[in-house]
């Protein structure tokens, strides 16, 4: 490090208030300082420096030109002679900070508002995408089945149209009767029943087991409704007639009519005194009777049975034979005459037999 000696004159100047006179000190004296090649970055970048603008160590401090630091932080520099001082102005106040604070929190709010906008759109377009998908599928299934399900028996069908989503499907279903009036006619119950199941199974096997499927048949000459049907997921198949003026009694025969009414009966559960059981039931149509054979639940049901009142027995058991007899009646136009009702343990052991004669309606 080299060293050079040099007269520096420092001047040093009071100013008290703002009075106009002042008073001042003016003195020279040697001192020693240091040049170390000291080199200046300012916000990244070196500053070249004049031979006489050179910074210096003296005393462990540096010193650098004052204007020269100030200019180059973009401020303004300004010798004040009168008072021998030294003005410099630029920077931030904190009146423009708290402005630029303000900038910054409203660009972040504008930046916010930006991104939730972008995130709406995406979902919403990601939605549309899926309802997209679902009518697309949708479309797919119904030319499926207007391929797979073209005539009900003997009648065509003249459309099929499919409408909803994966979680709700509608059905409609359009027939001729001006031209298809008699096949029509000739249709039983089972027969529209069992194409029905079918079509519904294969719209369920397309989206899920819990979808919810609806619909009707409708004649297009007449615009009536001739059947509507529902499945909601897992139940069974409601199927309802609205087609009297187009089939006498639904088309079908009391042979039949009387399976439907048993098939109805038996997926039934009977309680007599508390004891639970299921029935199967026999129908002889040469005499009009019927053979009702119904079997307890659990194991050791004669216990339970042989502690029941003999009232309470024959109570429950006459509600049991009205209830096979009505729906005789009401759903195969078939009058019964006797119903022999027999009750079994689980093991088949013989716990009763009783004789209910319907037009008494007594045991």
């Amino acid at each position: 490090m080299k060293k050079r000696i040099i007269l520096v004159l420092l001047l040093l100047a009071l100013v008290l208030g703002m009075a106009v006179s002042a008073e001042a000190t003016v003195a020279t004296k040697p001192i020693t300082v240091d040049y170390a090649d000291i080199m200046i970055f300012v916000n990244g970048n070196t500053i070249t420096l004049q031979p006489d603008e050179e910074p210096f160590i003296y005393n462990g401090r540096t010193f650098v030109p004052i204007r020269f630091v100030s200019e180059a932080l973009n401020q303004t520099v300004e010798w004040i002679d009168w008072i021998k001082a030294v003005k410099i102005t630029g920077g931030a106040d904190a009146n423009s900070l708290a402005e630029k604070d303000q900038e910054i929190a409203a660009l972040k709010a504008q930046v916010t508002s930006l991104q939730n906008r972008i995130d709406y759109l995406e979902d919403g377009d990601e939605e549309e995408e899926e309802d997209e998908d679902v009518d697309e599928q949708l479309s797919d299934l119904e030319d499926e089945l207007i391929d797979d399900y073209t005539e009900l028996e003997n009648v065509e069908i003249d459309d099929l149209r499919l409408d909803g989503d994966e979680d709700d499907v509608d059905v409609e279903i359009d027939v001729d009767l001006d031209e298809y009036g008699d096949d029509w006619e000739d249709l039983d119950d089972s027969d529209i029943e069992d194409w029905l199941e079918d079509l519904v199974s294969d719209i369920q096997d397309e989206f899920s087991d819990d979808t919810v499927v609806t619909g009707d048949i409708t004649d297009i000459d007449s615009d009536d409704v001739l059947v509507k049907f529902e499945k909601d997921g897992d139940d069974d198949l409601e199927v309802t007639f609205k087609d009297d003026d187009y089939r006498d009694s639904s088309g079908s025969s009391s042979s039949d009519d009387a399976d439907d009414v048993i098939d109805s009966l038996e997926d039934e559960d009977y309680d007599v005194g508390g004891i639970d059981f299921t029935m199967n039931i026999t129908y002889y149509e040469d005499d009009d009777r019927v053979s009702a054979n119904l079997r307890a639940v659990y194991n050791d049901a004669e216990s339970d049975w042989d502690d029941l009142d003999d009232d309470e027995i024959e109570s429950d058991v006459e509600d049991i034979c009205q209830d096979i007899a009505d729906a005789f009646e009401d759903d195969a136009d078939i009058s019964l005459e006797l119903i022999k009702i027999y009750f079994y343990d689980r093991d088949d052991s013989l716990l009763d037999s009783f004789n209910y004669d319907v037009e008494d309606g007594e045991l």
